[in-house]
This record gives C-alpha cells, sequence and structure tokens, in this order.
C-alpha cells in the first residue's frame, strides 16, 4: 500500500529547464496535492482534477538546479514536465489567516506570498521530502542523477 500525502496551497507549474525559470517563475493559482490509493490527484479551487494519475511508474525528472533548493518535485506528466512546488505554502497560509482574521489591505499585504523567505523555504523542505517519499513508496521512478 503507497504513503498517503495531502497538502494545500501548493503551486503545479509548467517546467521550462531553464536558470531563469527558477528565478522569475509563473505566480499560478494555488492547488491541492493528494496521494492516496495509487494516485496522484492535484486540483484547483474548483476541486477539478487537474492532474490525476498513477504513481506507479511516474517519472520523477526534477534537475539538479531544482532539486537543491528542495522546494518542489519536477514529474513528466503526459510527456511534459510539470513542477509541483511548495515554496509559497507558508506564505499564503499567512495569507489566508490574514483574511480570515479581517486585517484588511495592510495586513494582507504584509502577508502576502513571496518566494524564497525563511518561513517559505523552511516548509518547503519538509513538505518537499514528504511528498518524494510518498511518491517513491507508490512506486514512482526517480530518473534524476543525483551527482
Amino acid at each position: 500500500m503507497s504513503q498517503t500525502f495531502s497538502q494545500e496551497l501548493c503551486s503545479l507549474e509548467p517546467f521550462k529547464d531553464s536558470l531563469w525559470w527558477a528565478i522569475k517563475r509563473p505566480r499560478t493559482v494555488p492547488c491541492t496535492v493528494r496521494i492516496e490509493d495509487g494516485e496522484l490527484t492535484i486540483t484547483r479551487e474548483s476541486d477539478e482534477p487537474v492532474v490525476q494519475v498513477p504513481i506507479r511508474g511516474l517519472e520523477i525528472v526534477t534537475p539538479r538546479r531544482v532539486r537543491k533548493l528542495e522546494a518542489g518535485v519536477v514529474l513528466q506528466v503526459g510527456g511534459e514536465p510539470v513542477a509541483v512546488m511548495f515554496d509559497q505554502v507558508h506564505a499564503r497560509q499567512r495569507l489566508r489567516d490574514a483574511n480570515q482574521q479581517g486585517m484588511g489591505a495592510v495586513g494582507g499585504h504584509l502577508a502576502k506570498p513571496v518566494a524564497n523567505t525563511k518561513g517559505n523555504m523552511a516548509l518547503a523542505r519538509e513538505i518537499t521530502a514528504e511528498f518524494l517519499a510518498a511518491l517513491l513508496a507508490g512506486g514512482a521512478v526517480d530518473t534524476t542523477t543525483r551527482t
């Protein structure tokens, strides 16, 4: 039986293997990533699956520069590389909390998602490790070289 994983407020982005992608990634609508019963499901706010694939045989193709960030995983889905990124989860949680507490424009602006802050990256590393472990436990194939 494969490991179960669930995380909201993630990013699902088309991946382009370039240094600029890592620096100036497109901002996307938050999504929820789930691994359950041997299947990876990624949904956006409407709960409509954007990605729904079996984990067994799914290719992990994370390039070294992204792997070093430890903030996400690049998967080969439908013949295209897509990045499942967790580097904005912390900031998106803070922004959601600020909005729920009615902090207004100033409080919301201060909690606005910004990548590469200390809290974002610490949480991203933890989530990425759990996600990668769940993928591998479910039978995904890591084709990335570790050199």
